[in-house]
This record gives structure tokens, C-alpha cells and sequence, in this order.
């Protein structure tokens, strides 16, 4: 035992030199902390040590020698360091380590994990790229999630879509069966019970290679499905559709995303009647600022929404159920599928169809060009010749009052103010409604017209050309309501149709509707030819009797058709009722303008701009309307009468100056309230930008209009028009341009002396004091006085400052 603890407790007392090295104060604790003991050295070996210096040596460069705690010095190295040390020395080298070695295999590890992810992130890439399919090098379709993505020439997003919204994009598509793909089609996938989808390259309008154009159909298989695609409205600006209704009054959102319009049909409508959001001149027409166009078919019963709970998307739908439309049959079906309503399980019945082109070009301004509409076909000289006059003259609105029983006195008197004013000639005179003592009788009322003939032979001398306001409403107490039911049943046979827009149910009885308090109103089916043909004789009655010159037709919008109706032809879209009517009055007077359309009515018809109130509100919202309209294909506009619809009171001064400002700049002026009527300060400011319109204004509305007839482009234009790379004209909504010459930045507040005027890209001449100005910047507190307006025409390509 006592041999035991001295071999324990040996160790080997160092010199100072040692003092470096660690020490190992007991074998015992060596033992517990690591179950390795070291060998204890003899006697021998001790003294063999003092005598070899070498020995010593070798000890202190190594640190191994085992020391004495009673001699251990401040901040020598500690246990757990020497305990290292004396372990790594007891570990055999063949399995040592090298750092090298370590940095080697932790490159090749990694190199190892590298290659892994990369082939990792090829395959899922590859299979993502098998679903995101590339059709005509400038869309791709992923069918998981129905996205589609249309590109641009530059190979940018132009736009993005969601397809088949109406139903969940977990369910599986499946390739057409040929029986159902339609002609010349690239794509065609079908969703069981749901519906068929097809994608197929077709030519522009002109037929030209400014733009890229692709057909997409969407067919319904299931009652309660209705083909929905809905585009994303971020980060672009939107154009187009038409006169979205407001507050009060029609007004467009310029652009289109500052509109709210919850899904609701895409047809004609009126505040008053408020069943949907939109108003009385549409166009079935959406485009975006990176030169994407959406154009749907007529064929389409088409319901649209338009940022709808702030979602940011212009969703598409058709629905041939719900008013105004009907579910037609067959003959509702677009033409160009093979799908028949009589299905059956391996060839369902189509329900209703969504079809619609998508088109993209290389810039805003190419786009408008390639898609536009040219009127020049089969119009004739004397129709040329209304469309200048127009433009020249002014159209002056006689409202008449229904209490007021000297009306032709009133006329007269009215007349008489106009000549000898500012113009020249004095244009047209417009009798406005109400002149007939019942709706529809299409005569003047005797008790209030007395003399008239002569009266309007006077006013023809004196150079008015003379038209008046027709609607088409019937009251059921006229005289024509009941001339149209005695031809009606001199012409009854068994495949022959009534006069009026029946029922549906029942024995086909006149289906009624309402219209400016008078609440039993009937429609002519002018779907029928032997209709429309009665309904132009009877105008042409009265363009004989009272020598008219024209008519400005009131037109019914679909909202104020009756609730059920059938007509003798099915209306795929109800809207288009307007232009039929104006077809049949077009065969025996000229049609001057219609307050309701959905595409630009044959020349030399106007679309007159919905009417707006006497208000600084009014006068806001007409810019923007007119921006619209005419990027929407509807270069040959008339403006409200200037100071708005007063009610039978005079605008306020201030107003009507400043909205006569605006009206001298637009293709055509209208007048309700005469200059003269205010002072002389107003007659004044008439005489000097009548002036102005006939000096400067005129020749570019006329050089631009005959261009229009032809190429089809706007009269008014927006900025972006003359620079569509522009980005700070794009959304200007409070100026505008006459063709590319001539820049119109009217003042639209009450009070105002002052405003910011942005001018694009050259040099431009200022219109009131005459200077050269940049273009391509803003002028801020641009000053106009009140008989002031800040206009600029375009200095000649190569003007330096």
C-alpha cells in the first residue's frame, strides 16, 4: 500500500526554465477526469534525467515534463491546456489530422452539396417550364394555375391574366377532343363539366404587321359557370371601355383605374335608371399603357367589373342570363365552334361563350393606329359637306317649355338674338324636346306650335338649318302607338311579327317600359325590316311637313328597355337596339347625331357626349369623357351645350366662360344659353374666341377630321399620343391636343387665375403671350386671366430655343 501511494504521488521537480510547461499536480485526478493513467517514471530514470541535458531539452521544447505544483509559476498554461496536450501525444499520428487535409474534404463537401442543388433546381425548373407553356413566341399559359402572360415586342409583360376564374384552379384540364377544338386553334384545354378553353393567332383589323393579335374562347359546359377572366390592372395605366357613370352624371375615369365598377352588363346605360355602372357611350374596347388591347366579340353577352372591392382587376364574364340579356338559343352560340345546344355526355351542352382578341404592338400610339376604324368607305360628298358644317357652325338648343303657349314666339325671339352675332352663319337650330304633345306622336303640338310652318320658313331665310330632337319611345295613348297596331293586324300572318317589343309570355302583348315620368311607353322592333321600314315612313312624314334639315337622335339606352321583352331578331347585345332604330330613320333624313352608341355610327353622324350639369363638377368630368370617347374609336364628337344643362337657368358667368374656352377647341360647338344673355364682357370674350377658333383652331379640326375618315385616329388626342414614352403625360387628364399641333390647357376651377401645365416633348409657341417654351417639363403657376385660356401649338421640327 505504502509502495502504491508513492508511485502515485512521483514527480519530477523542475528547473525555473520548466516553469512554462504544465503540471500535472496529481495521476489520481489525471485518472478520474480521464480514465488514462500514465506511467509512473522509476528511480532510475529520474536520476538518468538530471544526468542528460539533451534529455531535459527535449522535455521543455515538447512540454511533457510532469512538474512539481509546489514550484508552478503565475500564468503558466492550465490543466485543461496540458491535458491536451498530454492526450494528442498519447494519440497515435497515423490518424492525425492535418488542417490542410480538413480544408480539402470541406471544399469537396460542398462542391458535393452545390451540385446537388443545382440539379435539384434544374429539374423543377424544367417540369415548371413544361407547364408554362410558350404559344406564338409572345404568350405563355401555365394550365395549373390558369395564368396567362402576354409579352411585348420587347419581350416585357404587357399583360396578365387570370383565366377560368369562375372555378377552382385545383381541377384538372384535359386536352379537346377534335370534335370540339375550333378552327386553326394552337391551344385547346377542357375542364370537365366546367369549360373549354382554345387560343388561336388571327390578324388585326388592317390586316398589317404593326400589331400581334390572338383569339381566346371560352366556352361554358355548366349552367352555373360563367367564363370569367379577370386582368391585373398594377402597374400599368387603363383606357378605354367608355362613359363610366358617377354620382350624377356620366363621367370616364382617366384613366380607367381610378373607375369602381362591380361586375354588371356591359351595355348602355343611365344614372336615372341605375342598373349597372356603365354609361351611354361604351365601346367594348379596354387598352393599357404597355400597348396591350383587349377587344371583345359583339357576340359575347358581356358583363364587366372594373376594380371591383379595390382588386385591382378588369374582369371579363359572359352571361346570357339576367336582364338585359336573354339566353337566345342556338343562334346566341359564337359561329365559329362546332358546339351545338343539343348536348350530350361526350359533347355537353355550350351555355354561353366569352370571346374576345388580345392585340399587342410596340408602343400606345402604334396600337391606336393598327386597331382603328376608317369611315371613308361608300360616304358620300353631301355627307362630307354635313360633317364640315358641323364643324364650322355652331348647333344652337332651343328648349322649349311644356307650360308655355307662345313657344313659336319664344323661338323666334331666340333666333333673332343669334343673327348678326359673331358667326358668320349661324349654323343649326335644335328643337329640343319636348315639342310633341304626346311622346312619340312625331308631330308638333298644335296647342303650343301655332304658325310654326311659317315660323321655321322665316328661320330657314335667315340661314339656320333646322333640326329637332326624336326619341323613340311611344306613349300608348298616341296617335302612333295606335297607327302601329293597325299595321300590326293589316299585316298579320302567321310568320309576321308586331309592331312593338312584345312580351315574352302570354299572347305577345306590347311590352311597356318608362321613360322621364311617363310610365307606359312602347318600343318599334325595328329588328323586323317591315318595322324599321314603317318607323322611317313615319319620320319621313315629318321631315316633309316641317322642311327639316335633320334629327339628333335621343336614343334608348338597354337599361330603359322593358324588364322582359322578345324581339323579332334576338339581341345578343341590347345596346345595339340604338343603331338599328338610327338605320331605319338614316334611309329618309340625316341622323346629325345619337346620344347613345357602342362603335362610332356611319358618317355623317356625330356622337353627341352625354349631357352634363351646370356645374365645376360638370365642366371637370367633360375632359376626361372626351379623352375617352376618342381613344375608343369615337373621333367625331359633340360637346354639351356650353355652361352644362342649367334647368332652364343661366349658368354662372365664371362657368360659362370658362367652359366656353374648353368647347372652343372641340370639333363642335353647342350653345343652350346665348353670349348675349350675359353682358357685355361675355359677348366680348365669344367675339374673341370665335375669332380664334375660325383663325387657328378650325383649319386643324378640319385637316384632322378629313385624316380621321380615313385612318380612323382621334381628332382630340391625349398627351401620350404625341410621346407614348412619356410617362408624366400619361395620365394627364385635364389637357389635351387638337391632332399633333395644337396643346389645350384650359382653366377648370372656380376662380382660379393660375394652373400647372405640362407640355411633351419639342418646342412649343406660347398661345397668349407668344414665347418659345421646352417641352418635356412642367410650368408651374402658369398665370390665365379669365378671358385667358393657355393653349400652345407646336413650333416647326428643328426650332432651337
Amino acid at each position: 500500500m505504502e509502495d502504491k501511494m508513492k508511485q502515485t504521488n512521483i514527480a519530477v521537480t523542475p528547473t525555473d526554465d520548466d516553469s512554462d510547461c504544465d503540471t500535472i499536480t496529481s495521476r489520481t485526478l489525471l485518472k478520474k477526469k480521464t480514465e488514462f493513467v500514465l506511467p509512473a517514471p522509476s528511480n532510475a530514470d529520474v536520476e538518468n534525467r538530471k544526468n542528460d541535458p539533451e534529455a531535459d531539452q527535449t522535455d521543455k521544447a515538447n512540454c511533457t515534463t510532469p512538474l512539481n505544483p509546489n514550484n508552478q509559476k503565475n500564468g503558466s498554461p492550465s490543466f485543461t491546456d496540458r491535458l491536451k496536450d498530454k492526450i494528442s501525444n498519447a494519440v497515435p499520428n497515423v490518424i492525425q489530422k492535418k488542417p490542410r487535409e480538413y480544408k480539402l474534404k470541406a471544399f469537396v463537401g460542398f462542391l458535393f452539396l452545390l451540385v446537388v442543388f443545382l440539379v435539384g433546381f434544374a429539374y423543377i425548373f424544367y417540369y415548371q417550364q413544361l407547364a408554362r407553356k410558350t404559344y406564338f413566341e409572345r404568350i405563355r399559359f401555365t394550365k395549373e394555375d390558369r395564368i396567362i402572360r402576354v409579352y411585348d415586342d420587347y419581350g416585357l409583360e404587357a399583360l396578365r391574366g387570370h383565366m377560368g376564374a369562375s372555378f377552382p384552379t385545383s381541377q384538372k384540364s384535359y386536352k379537346c377532343h377534335e370534335r370540339d377544338r375550333p378552327p386553326n386553334s394552337t391551344l385547346c384545354l377542357e375542364w370537365m363539366g366546367r369549360g373549354r378553353l382554345s387560343l388561336a393567332q388571327t390578324p388585326n383589323k388592317n390586316q398589317d404587321d404593326k400589331s400581334r393579335c390572338y383569339r381566346v374562347i371560352w366556352q361554358s359546359l355548366s349552367a352555373d359557370t360563367y367564363p370569367t377572366d379577370c386582368y391585373e390592372m398594377n402597374n400599368q395605366l387603363w383606357f378605354g371601355a367608355g362613359a363610366v357613370l358617377g354620382q350624377q352624371h356620366d363621367f370616364a375615369g382617366w384613366p380607367l383605374n381610378r373607375a369602381e365598377v362591380p361586375i354588371s352588363p356591359f351595355v348602355t346605360g343611365s344614372e336615372v335608371r341605375g342598373h349597372n355602372g356603365w354609361g351611354q357611350v361604351l365601346r367594348r374596347y379596354f387598352m393599357n399603357s404597355k400597348a396591350a388591347a383587349i377587344i371583345v366579340d359583339d357576340s359575347t353577352p358581356l358583363w364587366v367589373s372594373v376594380n371591383a372591392n379595390q382588386s385591382q382587376l378588369l374582369c371579363l364574364q359572359s352571361r346570357s342570363s339576367g336582364f338585359p340579356f336573354f339566353d337566345h338559343g342556338e343562334e346566341s352560340i359564337v359561329s365559329n365552334t362546332s358546339t351545338k345546344r343539343n348536348g350530350t355526355k361526350n359533347n355537353p351542352i355550350v351555355h354561353s361563350v366569352l370571346n374576345y382578341t388580345i392585340c399587342t404592338a410596340a408602343d400606345l400610339e402604334t396600337l391606336l393606329t393598327s386597331l382603328a376604324d376608317a369611315w371613308w368607305d361608300g360616304l358620300r360628298k353631301d355627307e362630307m359637306e354635313v360633317v364640315k358644317k358641323l364643324m364650322e357652325d355652331p348647333v344652337w338648343r332651343f328648349q322649349p317649355r311644356a307650360d308655355d303657349n307662345q313657344t313659336v314666339q319664344s323661338l323666334m325671339k331666340y333666333t333673332n338674338s343669334i343673327v348678326g352675332s359673331v358667326w358668320t352663319s349661324p349654323g343649326y337650330l335644335l328643337i329640343d324636346t319636348p315639342w310633341e304633345e304626346r311622346t312619340g306622336d312625331l308631330e308638333f303640338d298644335p296647342n303650343r306650335f301655332q304658325g310654326l310652318s311659317e315660323a321655321l320658313e322665316i328661320i330657314h331665310r335667315k340661314g339656320f338649318k333646322v333640326a329637332v330632337t326624336v326619341r323613340p319611345f311611344v306613349s300608348t295613348f298616341s296617335k302612333t302607338y295606335k297607327s302601329g297596331l293597325d299595321f300590326q293586324l293589316s299585316n298579320s300572318s302567321a310568320d309576321s311579327v308586331g309592331t312593338w317589343i312584345r312580351q315574352p309570355y302570354g299572347e305577345g302583348s306590347p311590352a311597356l317600359t318608362s321613360y322621364n315620368g311617363d310610365h307606359s311607353l312602347a318600343l318599334a322592333d325595328v329588328t323586323s325590316r317591315n318595322i324599321s321600314e314603317w318607323v322611317a315612313d313615319h319620320l319621313n312624314t315629318l321631315i316633309k311637313n316641317y322642311e327639316l334639315d335633320g334629327i339628333f337622335f335621343e336614343s334608348v339606352t338597354a337599361d330603359y328597355l322593358p324588364h322582359y321583352y322578345v324581339t323579332a331578331k334576338p339581341l345578343t347585345d341590347p345596346s345595339k337596339l340604338s343603331s338599328l332604330w338610327v338605320d331605319a330613320a338614316r334611309q329618309v333624313t340625316t341622323v346629325l347625331s345619337v346620344t347613345s352608341a357602342t362603335q362610332m355610327p356611319r358618317l355623317p353622324t356625330f356622337v353627341a357626349i352625354p349631357r352634363l350639369p351646370s356645374t365645376w363638377e360638370g365642366l371637370t368630368h367633360l375632359l376626361p369623357l372626351v379623352l375617352t370617347l376618342s381613344v375608343s374609336g369615337y373621333p367625331f364628337l359633340i360637346p354639351p351645350p356650353v355652361g352644362g344643362i342649367s334647368n332652364l337657368t343661366k349658368p354662372d358667368k365664371e362657368l360659362y366662360i370658362r367652359w366656353l374656352q374648353v368647347s372652343t377647341f372641340l370639333p363642335v360647338m353647342q350653345f343652350a344659353t346665348i353670349p348675349s344673355s350675359y353682358d357685355a364682357e361675355v359677348e366680348r370674350m365669344a367675339s374673341n374666341l370665335t375669332g380664334l377658333r375660325q383663325s387657328t383652331v378650325l383649319p386643324i379640326l378640319q385637316r384632322y377630321g378629313g385624316s380621321s375618315v380615313f385612318d380612323g385616329l382621334p381628332i382630340i388626342r391625349p398627351l401620350w399620343m404625341l410621346d407614348p414614352f412619356d410617362k408624366e403625360g400619361l395620365d394627364v387628364a385635364d389637357e389635351f391636343c387638337v391632332g399633333d399641333e395644337l396643346l389645350v390647357a384650359p382653366v377648370l376651377e372656380p376662380g382660379a387665375r393660375e394652373r400647372e401645365v405640362y407640355l411633351p416633348k419639342g418646342v412649343w409657341k406660347d398661345g397668349i403671350d407668344g414665347s418659345l417654351r421646352k417641352g418635356g417639363r412642367w410650368i408651374h403657376h402658369y398665370r390665365a386671366k379669365l378671358d385667358q385660356v393657355p393653349f400652345f401649338t407646336r413650333a416647326a421640327e428643328g426650332t432651337r430655343l
